[in-house]
């Protein structure tokens, strides 16, 4: 058979040849893709263990120590990818006492990147120090009072000064040092340890290298996966942290593939990347507003002028504007991720003809541009500063808002500050009529320290200097209810209750935006606390893959 075949093709003629071979490679060709399809349709991709993937990130490393740490978002990073929280050591919290005491009970074989045995000792240890006057830890605030006693090498009780049923967000914020690495160490040393820049964790990735510049810039860290990581070990093997001066040196650096993930990204910084990409929008629990000081201006007195500042402000039209559609609108104090876009909507006010409101209390334009009314025999008129911090889309808000209510007639003298003036004198002192800020909620609807009335003055957040009994009871409620359907009704009505005075012209929730190299699997889009929360699973993520059947 093998013969005649042979004898039939060495017969052919050139064009019978060329039909030959046109027919022979086709059907080896579908044989190929019939064989690639089969092998898909019975196996599937799984992560397989190794690789690199280099994350960018807009800053330097200072104290990669979760006690003394201050608001270095660089530093927060590295923390989260090496340190762990008593969250998510714990194998089980549990509540007593309506929320006022809390039996912690950690994981069977937590180990140290040292290999060192991590115990309840560990945590008593940190907690101890935070709350230590001399440490100056940026986190003794939300610590003090409360009182950590062991009851076992893995259990501990906890005593709160009062029922705090969102307790446990705390614990995701107590990232743990090793008591055995700095007992010894001390007080003056704690700034100057070697540790501090080469620190020894629980997390999923534990420190490697670092290079650094003659000038003392830090350009690069390396990490190794944690293969004793108490969840499971990452299927990324080595993640380097690549630090830049700007955004747009590390958006270049991401262009030439030097990089594959960065994070903080605007839109009109994402319309620079022209290198293929996933990228995710993920929502946040923060809102910026306009909060108003009435007691500082007779107008900001008058309801009907807040309404009409709220009114005046189309949501939709300066979300487009500023994050080229990536936000959410807000309507009040409580974020949508906590009670819905439906309720979050009550106390919308944008539907009202600003004009219409100002005109029908009395406020009218007589010979200037500018508003005016009679009060108590001084003519008053619709003219405010509206204080800003010296961040680009926060300035470009405050000239969208000027330009708005100008055309309602209010002029708006728009005042651009540090960030650092307004934390450590404009908002100390309540300097100012409208100020441009952003309140951020975390894990949990506590918004005691933006809206409690014993918070109207520094070192408190209530920077509408926001008074009313009701919602100061509801706001106390909320805090000791463990009952979900509970709080959610009473936020709604917190909600309500608030956005009737208009004490603030609430703006958007800003998206988080993270962009990855397509080689990067296993990431999930979702609500994003911090921004460190984007790695809040990175041991899931991988780029090698194998197939197996299914």
């Amino acid at each position: 058979m093998w013969y005649k075949a042979k004898a039939i093709i060495r017969n052919l003629k050139p064009s019978e040849w060329k039909i030959f071979l046109t027919f022979f490679f086709i059907s080896l060709a579908s044989l190929i893709f019939l064989g690639f399809i089969l092998f898909n349709k019975f196996t599937i991709p799984v992560p397989l263990k190794g690789g690199l993937f280099t994350e960018g990130i807009v800053g330097q490393p200072v104290f990669i120590n979760p006690v003394i740490s201050g608001n270095n978002d660089t530093d927060r990073d590295l923390i989260s990818l090496i340190f762990c929280n008593a969250f998510e050591i714990a194998e089980k919290i549990e509540p007593t006492n309506n929320n006022q005491s809390w039996q912690i009970r950690l994981k069977d074989n937590l180990l140290w990147h040292d290999g060192e045995k991590l115990t309840s000792d560990d945590i008593i240890f940190t907690l101890n120090k935070i709350q230590d006057p001399e440490f100056h830890s940026p986190l003794s605030a939300t610590w003090q009072g409360i009182v950590m006693n062991r009851v076992s090498e893995l259990e501990i009780s906890i005593k709160l000064n009062s029922p705090y049923a969102f307790f446990e967000e705390n614990l995701k914020k107590l990232y743990i040092i090793p008591k055995h690495i700095y007992a010894d160490i001390p007080l003056n040393n704690w700034r100057l340890s070697d540790y501090n820049l080469q620190p020894i964790g629980c997390g999923a990735y534990k420190f490697d290298s670092y290079k650094k510049k003659s000038d003392g810039f830090i350009t690069k860290y390396s990490l190794i996966a944690n293969d004793k990581y108490f969840k499971s070990s990452p299927f990324i093997e080595n993640l380097d942290i690549n630090f830049y001066t700007s955004l747009k040196k590390a958006s270049e650096d991401f262009n030439f593939a030097k990089i594959d993930g960065l994070g903080g990204l605007t839109k009109n910084e994402y319309d620079f990347i022209s290198r293929s990409n996933n990228i995710y929008k993920m929502a946040t629990p923060r809102y910026y507003a306009v909060f108003i000081n009435q007691n500082v201006n007779l107008a900001l007195q008058d309801k009907n002028v807040r309404l009409a500042l709220d009114a005046a402000v189309n949501k939709k039209d300066l979300i487009e504007k500023i994050f080229g559609g990536w936000a959410d609108p807000v309507f009040g104090p409580i974020t949508p991720n906590f009670i819905g876009r439906n309720i979050n909507e009550i106390s919308n006010n944008e539907a009202l003809e600003a004009k219409e409101i100002l005109e029908n209390s009395g406020w009218k334009l007589i010979e200037s541009e500018v508003r005016e009314k009679k009060i108590k025999n001084k003519t008053v008129a619709l003219e405010f500063n509206l204080v800003v911090p010296e961040v680009d889309f926060l300035v470009n808000t405050a000239n969208y808002l000027e330009k708005a209510w100008r055309e309602i007639g209010v002029k708006t003298n728009v005042i651009i500050i540090s960030p650092e003036e307004i934390n450590n004198d404009t908002i100390k002192n309540r300097n100012y009529e409208l100020l441009i800020f952003g309140n951020i909620l975390g894990g949990s609807p506590d918004i005691f320290s933006f809206w409690h009335s014993s918070e109207k003055f520094y070192p408190g957040l209530n920077l509408s200097l926001f008074e009313n009994k009701t919602v100061d009871k509801l706001i106390e409620e909320i805090r000791k209810t463990s009952n979900k359907e509970e709080q959610i009704g009473d936020l709604s009505t917190l909600q309500s209750l608030i956005g009737k005075d208009v004490p603030a012209v609430f703006l958007y929730s800003p998206h988080y935006i993270y962009i990855t190299s397509k080689n990067l699997n296993g990431f999930n889009s979702k609500l994003i606390t911090t921004p460190p929360s984007r790695f809040d699973d990175i041991n899931n993520w991988f780029i090698k893959t194998a197939r197996e059947l299914k």
